[in-house]
């Protein structure tokens, strides 16, 4: 498995390389290609020194013909040593030629003829021997003419390998910037090569995060490349989609495990009809036959049956605001002839229009409503009162159940400003009415209890949730008010 940041090091580590033995080669090249242009040179020059050379023994022999000095003849001899030396040194550099070659071996010929020549006008003792003058400006012409021709030769062969020299250079060259144009492409193929992985891993990446905010869980896991790096990204990338998968299978299972829990206590609210209550109802069936009253007779049967069957039929989550007011209108009526006046009850109805109705819990205002007669007027002979008012407000339906009942006697009661109070643990019914709301709506405030001036209000809060319940648009504003006491 490679790594990326090992692959950019080594890429990088090869451009420097590559870079520094161009640099090197052509340092070394040009070094080169210097020292070999100085020596051609030099070598120019010691053959243009042999000339000069030459000039200074005619010249000194010249003198010594007039003077006949001894001095001039030192002189003589010493310029004839340094020409044969300057010939010498000559030697070894004309080799490489066939023709400057050939030039240097007459030059170094006619010179030692004339030498051998001059030597038979000197006598010794330094004595002059007269003698043809021409034959030696003869052989002197000659020296010069080949001189000439051997630095012309000489010259042709630098000229020559100047230009071998320039080509085999350009050569070096143009090889060096062909290895240094291949090492950068290299390089930048590798970079190339990297860059493309990244990209199409990060559009990997991107198509798979944007399909997981669509909620598309189910895309496939991102395929592992040859970098190190990318796979440990896609790896917890994986698993960061399977971690939210299960989450979100644990949270369904946990809400479905809510909704049949709540479930469970609408049923069991719905199962623990006090048979006290069933059998009183039936009681008062059977005197207002005996006393012939039978329109109440029907309609405590009627209410009877209603409440019966809603807790027998009711198997939805939530049922419309309406039918849940009929049934506390049953409850109600019910409670009115057994209570024999001593609480008085009233219902206030204030909502709009709807062509669908509004959709509550069941059994959410019925317990409220039996909480204050079996807690708050559960003593009471006379004067008591409960007050059921729904009004609809921009972003909820208001519930209020009011009563003048003992309250909670373990609380303080302030007369000028309302006190609210939390649900008590020992009210069973009011805890599942604020379990089953906090659930069904998501939120704290669906219950609230204040007390006040004698009055106990248990204010609930329906909310207006679009995805729980189909809402039409409003008409106008339908009251009804329905005093039920007795």
């Amino acid at each position: 498995m490679k790594s990326i940041q090992n692959e950019i090091r080594h890429s990088h580590l090869q451009l420097i390389i590559f870079t520094c033995v161009f640099i090197v080669a052509n340092i070394l090249v040009n070094t080169v290609a210097s020292g070999r242009y100085h020596r051609l040179l030099q070598d120019y020059r010691q053959v243009n020194e042999v000339s000069v050379m030459n000039n200074g023994r005619k010249t000194s022999f010249k003198l010594y013909c007039k003077s006949r000095e001894y001095v001039d003849l030192e002189k003589y001899y010493e310029n004839c040593s340094r020409l044969n030396n300057g010939l010498s040194a000559l030697s070894e550099k004309m080799r490489y030629d066939r023709q400057c070659k050939m030039m240097y071996r007459i030059v170094c010929q006619v010179v030692k003829h004339h030498q051998q020549l001059a030597q038979s006008y000197i006598q010794p003792a330094g004595l002059y021997s007269p003698g043809d003058m021409s034959s030696l400006d003869e052989v002197e012409l000659e020296i010069e003419r080949c001189l000439n021709q051997l630095v012309s030769q000489y010259l042709e062969y630098l000229n020559k390998s100047f230009e071998d020299h320039s080509r085999q250079l350009n050569m070096v060259n143009f090889l060096m910037n062909l290895v240094l144009v291949a090492g950068c492409m290299y390089t930048g193929f590798v970079n190339y090569r990297m860059n493309h992985v990244v990209l199409k891993f990060i559009g990997r990446i991107t198509c798979a995060a944007k399909e997981i905010t669509n909620k598309n869980f189910e895309v496939e896991d991102i395929e592992e490349t040859a970098f190190e790096e990318l796979n440990q990204v896609s790896g917890t990338f994986d698993q960061m989609k399977h971690t939210i998968c299960n989450m979100i299978t644990e949270l369904n299972e946990t809400y479905q495990m809510k909704e049949r829990l709540a479930e469970a206590k609408i049923r069991e609210l719905q199962m623990q009809m006090n048979p006290h209550f069933l059998f009183n109802t039936l009681s008062l069936v059977i005197r207002s036959i005996q006393l012939g009253e039978g329109d109440i007779a029907i309609q405590l049967v009627k209410s009877i049956s209603k409440i019966l069957r809603s807790s027998i039929e009711i198997k939805t989550a939530v049922i419309p605001l309406d039918d849940e007011i009929e049934l506390l209108q049953a409850y109600l009526y019910i409670q009115k002839l057994h209570l024999k006046g001593r609480i008085r009850f009233r219902l206030d109805v204030r909502k709009s229009f709807r062509d669908v109705s509004f959709m509550i819990p069941p059994l959410t205002i019925q317990p409220l409503v039996e909480n204050s007669i079996q807690h708050g007027l559960k003593d009471r002979t006379s004067g008591g009162k409960v007050e059921i008012l729904v009004t609809e407000k921009p972003d909820y339906m208001e519930i209020v159940v009011a009563d003048n009942g003992v309250g909670f006697p373990d609380k303080q009661e302030k007369k000028d400003s309302p006190e609210r109070l939390p649900v008590p643990r020992t009210s069973i019914g009011l805890n599942n009415v604020r379990e089953r709301l906090e659930f069904y709506y998501g939120k704290k405030d669906v219950l609230q209890i204040e007390r006040a001036a004698g009055i106990t209000r248990i204010i609930l809060k329906l909310y207006k949730n679009e995805e729980k319940t189909t809402l039409a648009e409003k008409g106008g504003q339908k009251h009804v008010a329905a005093d039920v006491g007795g």
